[in-house]
């Protein structure tokens, strides 16, 4: 049913059931929020998005109060701004003020509160007590800092609703209520699956990766040692957009000739990891293909594969083991003839700082893969070495990487998984065309199917996204007769990874997206096997496939 509202006397149509925030937000005009996140269900908890209405001066919250026929609303009256800038201030009265210090500085939803409503003082001062000062560094790749919560509750909300992981909650009460744990024993003693959401969440630095900067830098400093880092594609894409670059291969070698002017020694994309990855994934399938067998469950994804280890273990004997393409490559570069002795992986997710740390992830006590980076922690290096691209120069990424394949970028993309995989089955089986693009229409939906021929019999594949996705479709991957299924825990694959720059942005991610299939579409080596390099490592390592399928 629609009808009209006024808003600030001018007339707007709503239909029922939505909120004022959700109609406000739809014809394009601005209502600030803390603890919303239109994902999530509304609490009204902070209250900075109330709203006045006209006919008895009420105060009401926009995101939990459901429009009414008639309804006269003003969003930013006296007494709607007099009440927001009560509320900055009072939370300002119990938060830290080291902004200056902050690694969320310039990027902090509170920081823009209390600028837009032109704060620039405490006015409680002695009113209240800043926050504990706790902080939580138990986990490899996520820090809490207590003393910078707001109570806002986003983290815990999306860790219950779009994860239903609940690895954090509110303890306490009254004064001492907080952000925590169960029994507070830190981050990485939870059933926390690393994925980051937390992080992408929280408006202050309250909770922010583990940042390894410092430690990177003075290790390159070390000419002694030999360093390598690796670059994934998102990553190298979200640059390009930060620092206004159109092609993907440009920005590329952009930051490849940067990256050996700063210090190190070789620069990889993982590309090369990606595509034998692919190729590994796609021999095993094609030795299924035609059986009946339970379908395969792929993903690069730490977050998933923990999910599904410590949440659904009864789905783990589906779970592909062969490692990530970070591991892959550090397995690779760290192993034989290798001269890398610190390798540093530049990804789009924290959760990949969790995976290096494994003990499966090392040889004889020594990880395989030293440092990992997100895409902020990487412009913060360029920037301390005041690298601004487009740099001066371009050099193409160091062998094995030099000749990589557009599959291994768009490997990267939502069902770019799937994409990839199914273009390696079909060049491997030789004589059909691949298909191209299979979920371009379809990629707003977190759960897609596809179906295709492949010498004469159909197979069925999914590819999914989201882990609030994953539990609703538990039954229907174990029984639905795939092939193999793909699944990322970000539903736009690794594009909106916690890592990124504007990992929270639908439009940011959209045009990551044009970076890479702009970039695939022009390249004439778009699948794993036309990589010279893939086939020389199987011919060097003298065997079919790296791992043991079993």
């Amino acid at each position: 049913m629609e009808f009209n509202i006024t808003v600030n006397r001018n007339s707007i149509k709503a239909v029922k059931g939505e909120t004022i925030l959700a109609v406000l937000r739809r014809n394009g005009i601005s209502v600030p929020t803390l603890c919303n996140i239109p994902e999530l269900s509304p609490t009204g908890a902070c209250r900075i998005c109330v709203v006045e209405l006209e006919d008895s001066g009420e105060l009401v919250t926009a995101c939990s109060t459901p429009v009414a026929e008639g309804m006269k609303i003003f969003t930013h009256s006296r007494k709607v701004i007099a009440a927001r800038k009560t509320i900055v201030e009072l939370l300002l009265t119990n938060h830290q003020d080291n902004c200056l210090y902050c690694e969320k500085s310039g990027d902090c939803e509170l920081q823009d509160l209390a600028g837009d409503l032109n704060i620039r003082e405490r006015s409680y001062v002695g009113f209240g007590v800043p926050r504990s000062p706790k902080t939580d560094r138990s986990d490899p790749g996520i820090v809490r800092d207590m003393s910078k919560c707001i109570l806002c509750g986003r983290c815990v909300r999306i860790c219950e609703e779009l994860l239903g992981v609940c690895a954090i909650d509110f303890v306490n009460r009254g004064n001492n209520i907080a952000v925590d744990t169960v029994f507070q024993k830190g981050l990485f003693y939870s059933n926390c699956i690393h994925c980051g959401l937390c992080i992408t969440a929280c408006p202050t630095g309250a909770i922010l990766e583990k940042a390894v900067g410092a430690q990177v830098c003075e290790k390159i400093d070390n000419k002694d040692k030999n360093s390598t880092i690796i670059l994934a594609g998102s990553t190298i894409a979200d640059l390009a957009l930060h620092f206004n670059i159109r092609k993907f291969e440009d920005a590329r070698n952009y930051l490849v000739a940067a990256l050996h002017d700063i210090g190190f020694n070789n620069v990889l994309t993982l590309g090369y990891g990606n595509e034998i990855f692919i190729t590994e994934h796609a021999k095993k399938l094609a030795m299924s293909a035609g059986k009946q067998n339970p379908p395969l469950i792929i993903s690069d994804c730490p977050a998933v594969r923990k999910f599904i280890r410590t949440e659904m273990p009864d789905m783990e004997k589906y779970l592909s083991k062969i490692p990530t393409p970070q591991q892959i490559m550090g397995k690779i570069l760290k192993s034989g003839e290798s001269q890398t002795e610190i390798l540093v992986s530049a990804s789009a997710c924290v959760a990949h700082k969790y995976e290096a740390v494994q003990n499966d992830n090392s040889n004889k006590g020594a990880p395989d893969v030293d440092y990992v980076i997100t895409t902020r922690e990487l412009l913060g290096l360029l920037k301390t070495h005041g690298v601004v691209l487009p740099y001066k120069k371009k050099e193409s990424p160091d062998k094995p990487s030099g000749s990589e394949t557009s599959a291994g970028v768009l490997f990267e993309t939502k069902g770019g998984i799937s994409e990839t995989i199914l273009r390696e089955l079909f060049y491997m089986s030789g004589g059909q065309k691949y298909p191209k693009k299979i979920f371009e229409v379809k990629t707003d939906k977190p759960f897609i199917e596809y179906e295709f021929e492949l010498n004469g019999v159909i197979y069925k594949i999914a590819s999914l996204h989201g882990i609030d996705t994953l539990r609703q479709k538990k039954n229907e991957i174990i029984n639905g007769s795939y092939l193999f299924v793909e699944i990322r825990s970000c539903t736009a694959g690794c594009l909106n990874g916690c890592g990124h720059l504007h990992s929270k942005d639908p439009e940011v991610q959209k045009k990551l997206k044009k970076i890479i299939t702009e970039f695939d579409e022009t390249n004439i080596s778009d699948t794993a096997g036309k990589n010279p390099f893939i086939k020389g490592f199987y011919k060097q390592i003298g065997k079919e496939s790296l791992f043991d399928y079993d």
